[in-house]
């Protein structure tokens, strides 16, 4: 998710937040190794696919910054444009799709897909369609905003993106809800709903 950011900052390029740090261990730890290793390996190639763009696209990039709610690509200098942070924030699903493809064309035995192949190819495509939401935070509200923005303004970007993110979110916990209620799983799609709506009410309080 490029952000950016002008700002002073000390530390590396590559900063992991305490909570995020610790949510990847408890995966490691509590979740099957090839679960969890696919997992990590999708979400790299996500975030490799916003650094291969911004490279492409000639913007320099002060820090990758690991939050609770996904990375946040933090850039250097001058604002940039409307399409060049679009073209950024596609790349990223763009490139978790593109994996996918890839991995159920290569992955094959007699004909059928490898279980690793049918995990990676899971995990890839619910990371692309979940970043691809119009939420605040999230390459999809992103996106929107570039388009809104650059058609309308920016107080039009922001108002499509407080909708987007209230309906959007809203599906997600119903889905939550459901899926938790039906075959008791999705507790980590409830908690993550859950978080997401806090940052939503928590950006609506300090504005």
């Amino acid at each position: 998710m490029p952000k950016k950011h002008n700002r002073k900052r000390n530390g590396g390029f590559l900063r992991v937040g305490l909570v995020p740090a610790m949510f990847i261990t408890a995966m490691l730890i509590l979740q099957p190794a090839d679960m969890a290793l696919t997992s990590l390996l999708a979400a790299g190639l996500h975030e490799c696919g916003h650094l291969a763009a911004a490279l492409l696209l000639g913007i320099r990039l002060r820090s990758l910054d690991i939050g609770p709610l996904g990375a946040t690509i933090r850039v250097r200098g001058a604002l940039i444009s409307y399409r060049n942070e679009w073209l950024l924030c596609a790349a990223g699903p763009a490139v978790n799709l593109l994996s996918a493809w890839a991995a159920s064309a290569l992955f094959r035995s007699d004909g059928e897909l490898s279980q690793w192949a049918v995990n990676f190819c899971t995990v890839s495509v619910m990371l692309a369609a979940i970043n691809l939401l119009p939420v605040d935070g999230f390459d999809g509200g992103r996106m929107l905003c570039c388009i809104t923005g650059s058609l309308f303004g920016p107080a039009a970007a922001s108002k499509a993106l407080d909708i987007g993110s209230f309906f959007s979110v809203i599906i997600l916990w119903m889905l939550s809800v459901y899926l938790l209620m039906k075959f008791g799983t999705s507790l980590s799609l409830f908690i993550f709903t859950l978080s997401v709506f806090r940052r939503i009410f928590a950006r609506s309080d300090s504005t």
